[in-house]
């Protein structure tokens, strides 16, 4: 007969089963996007509401493509540029941001748009202006941990004229970077990278450019008016 082994439970106290009954568990709903997109979705949603079908979303609201489908669903037209708007077109521009060209464009064609660029880039491009100081003697000239291509890397940059910024993609970029003033430097990051993605570069950065200058003061995010047709 083989062996066994019986194990028993110790008996729990009065005050330990007490406990056991009181314990709550609270399960955070998972989201698949920060506070920005929402607000940037419920932009859409309410400009659908105010308008009507269509309304014309310049860039994905946001990389979900249910998300997406829910919205085209509802009556949202994605498209990549305003020359797919037409002339009497209600138009968003996504969380992510767009070039000062973009608005501008759209008040030259009087469409009326609404600025959903989520805070916290808002929060960047104030800060690279603050960098660029107009160009004046205070300018600084701009280092741009991000990602080439990116909505937000594109808008951030147009905020500014062009060579005003120099894009860092990673860790080796920040190494052979040469800037034409290496005492009048400043970096920003695009804000959909976590910290360990930038904590190198930013090292690398500081150690080579010990004057670089990063977020010095708190940043108002002001937003962009809704502009209507004339």
């Amino acid at each position: 007969m083989p062996d066994t082994l019986t194990t028993s439970r110790p008996q729990a106290s009065s005050q330990q089963e007490s406990e056991a009954q009181t314990l709550r568990v609270l399960l955070a709903g998972p989201r698949g996007f920060c506070a920005g997109v929402d607000r940037a979705i419920r932009v859409v949603e309410e400009a659908l509401r105010r308008y009507g079908a269509p309304v014309y979303v310049r860039h994905e609201i946001v990389h979900n493509r249910t998300v997406v489908e829910n919205l085209e669903e509802q009556g949202a037209i994605f498209v990549e540029e305003l020359d797919e708007v037409p002339a009497d077109g209600h138009v968003v521009f996504s969380a992510h941001g767009v070039p000062r060209s973009v608005p501008a464009e759209a008040q030259r064609r009087n469409l009326l748009y609404l600025d959903a660029t989520c805070p916290l880039v808002s929060k960047v491009h104030r800060e690279a202006e603050r960098h660029f100081a107009g160009g004046g003697a205070d300018a600084r000239h701009i280092l741009m941990i991000g990602h080439a291509g990116h909505p937000e890397v594109v808008g951030t940059m147009g905020q500014l004229p062009n060579g005003a910024v120099t894009l860092i993609n990673d860790a080796e970029e920040a190494r052979t970077v040469e800037p034409a003033d290496p005492s009048r430097l400043a970096f920003i990051t695009q804000t959909t990278l976590s910290v360990d993605d930038t904590s190198e570069i930013v090292a690398i950065l500081r150690e080579r450019f010990p004057l670089i200058e990063g977020r010095r003061r708190k940043i108002s995010a002001t937003r962009r008016p809704i502009v209507r047709k004339q």
